[in-house]
Protein backbone atom coordinates (compact mmCIF):
# COMPACT_ATOMS: atom_id res chain seq x y z
CA UNK A 1 0.00 0.00 0.00
CA UNK A 2 1.24 3.49 -0.93
CA UNK A 3 0.53 7.09 0.61
CA UNK A 4 -2.22 7.18 -2.18
CA UNK A 5 -4.38 5.88 -0.30
CA UNK A 6 -3.80 7.44 2.99
CA UNK A 7 -6.46 9.62 4.39
CA UNK A 8 -7.26 11.74 7.32
CA UNK A 9 -10.70 10.60 8.34
CA UNK A 10 -13.20 13.51 10.20
CA UNK A 11 -16.53 13.74 12.03
CA UNK A 12 -18.79 16.51 11.63
CA UNK A 13 -18.41 19.44 13.84
CA UNK A 14 -18.07 22.94 13.26
CA UNK A 15 -15.17 23.35 11.65
CA UNK A 16 -14.82 19.15 11.04
CA UNK A 17 -12.03 17.89 13.17
CA UNK A 18 -9.52 14.78 12.41
CA UNK A 19 -9.92 11.58 14.73
CA UNK A 20 -7.87 9.39 12.80
CA UNK A 21 -5.47 8.66 10.11
CA UNK A 22 -6.22 5.82 8.02
CA UNK A 23 -6.39 4.08 4.75
CA UNK A 24 -9.35 4.31 1.77
CA UNK A 25 -10.43 1.74 -0.16
CA UNK A 26 -11.80 3.64 -2.74
CA UNK A 27 -12.44 0.48 -5.18
CA UNK A 28 -14.58 -1.64 -2.60
CA UNK A 29 -18.51 -1.62 -2.45
CA UNK A 30 -18.89 -3.77 0.91
CA UNK A 31 -18.27 -3.80 4.16
CA UNK A 32 -18.50 -6.94 6.03
CA UNK A 33 -21.07 -8.30 3.44
CA UNK A 34 -22.70 -4.96 3.76
CA UNK A 35 -23.05 -3.12 0.85
CA UNK A 36 -21.64 1.19 1.40
CA UNK A 37 -24.30 3.94 0.74
CA UNK A 38 -23.25 5.96 -2.59
CA UNK A 39 -21.99 8.39 -0.52
CA UNK A 40 -19.45 6.37 1.99
CA UNK A 41 -15.93 4.70 1.59
CA UNK A 42 -14.47 1.62 2.88
CA UNK A 43 -11.88 2.92 5.81
CA UNK A 44 -9.29 1.28 7.37
CA UNK A 45 -7.27 2.79 10.81
CA UNK A 46 -4.19 3.12 11.93
CA UNK A 47 -3.58 6.09 13.84
CA UNK A 48 -6.04 7.10 16.48
CA UNK A 49 -6.27 11.03 17.64
CA UNK A 50 -9.73 10.83 19.53
CA UNK A 51 -10.31 7.92 20.83
CA UNK A 52 -13.62 9.28 22.55
CA UNK A 53 -15.12 10.84 19.41
CA UNK A 54 -18.22 8.48 18.33
CA UNK A 55 -17.89 7.25 14.28
CA UNK A 56 -20.36 8.45 11.97
CA UNK A 57 -20.95 5.20 10.90
CA UNK A 58 -21.61 2.58 14.20
CA UNK A 59 -21.89 -0.31 14.05
CA UNK A 60 -22.75 -3.16 17.17
CA UNK A 61 -18.95 -3.56 17.60
CA UNK A 62 -17.52 0.01 17.12
CA UNK A 63 -18.86 2.91 18.17
CA UNK A 64 -16.06 5.22 19.34
CA UNK A 65 -12.76 5.93 17.77
CA UNK A 66 -10.84 3.86 19.95
CA UNK A 67 -12.61 0.93 19.03
CA UNK A 68 -11.63 1.15 15.62
CA UNK A 69 -8.23 -0.28 14.94
CA UNK A 70 -7.88 -3.55 13.26
CA UNK A 71 -11.33 -3.25 11.43
CA UNK A 72 -13.33 -1.60 8.50
CA UNK A 73 -16.19 0.80 8.69
CA UNK A 74 -17.81 2.99 6.00
CA UNK A 75 -17.46 6.41 6.76
CA UNK A 76 -18.70 9.05 5.29
CA UNK A 77 -16.98 10.40 1.91
CA UNK A 78 -17.14 14.25 3.11
CA UNK A 79 -15.46 13.57 5.52
CA UNK A 80 -12.78 11.60 4.68
CA UNK A 81 -9.22 13.33 3.12
CA UNK A 82 -7.02 12.21 1.26
CA UNK A 83 -2.99 13.09 2.33
CA UNK A 84 -2.78 15.68 -0.71
CA UNK A 85 -6.66 16.81 0.44
CA UNK A 86 -5.50 17.56 3.86
CA UNK A 87 -2.30 19.37 3.05
CA UNK A 88 -4.62 21.89 0.48
CA UNK A 89 -7.16 22.09 3.89
CA UNK A 90 -4.46 23.33 6.10
CA UNK A 91 -3.28 25.65 3.88
CA UNK A 92 -6.68 26.83 2.91
CA UNK A 93 -7.15 27.69 7.21
CA UNK A 94 -3.58 29.21 7.26
CA UNK A 95 -4.57 31.67 4.43
CA UNK A 96 -7.87 32.13 6.00
CA UNK A 97 -6.49 33.24 9.08
CA UNK A 98 -3.92 35.27 7.91
CA UNK A 99 -6.43 37.00 5.56
CA UNK A 100 -8.25 37.72 9.36
CA UNK A 101 -5.32 38.78 10.92
CA UNK A 102 -4.51 41.40 7.65
CA UNK A 103 -8.35 42.74 7.82
CA UNK A 104 -7.33 43.50 11.95
CA UNK A 105 -4.11 44.93 11.67
CA UNK A 106 -5.33 47.45 8.67
CA UNK A 107 -8.55 47.95 10.90
CA UNK A 108 -5.70 48.86 14.04
CA UNK A 109 -3.58 51.07 11.38
CA UNK A 110 -7.00 53.00 10.67
CA UNK A 111 -7.43 53.68 14.04
CA UNK A 112 -4.07 54.61 14.95
CA UNK A 113 -3.83 57.12 12.04
CA UNK A 114 -7.35 58.54 12.96
CA UNK A 115 -6.40 59.10 16.34
CA UNK A 116 -3.03 60.57 15.61
CA UNK A 117 -4.87 63.09 13.16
Amino acid sequence: MGDSNKCGLYVDDNPPWLVIVGRVYEESTNVHNIRLGNDQLKVGFEEVQDVDAHVPVPTQEVQLVGQTLNTFLAWPTHLVKLSSEQVFHVFLIIINKWSIINQVLIVIRLMFINSVE
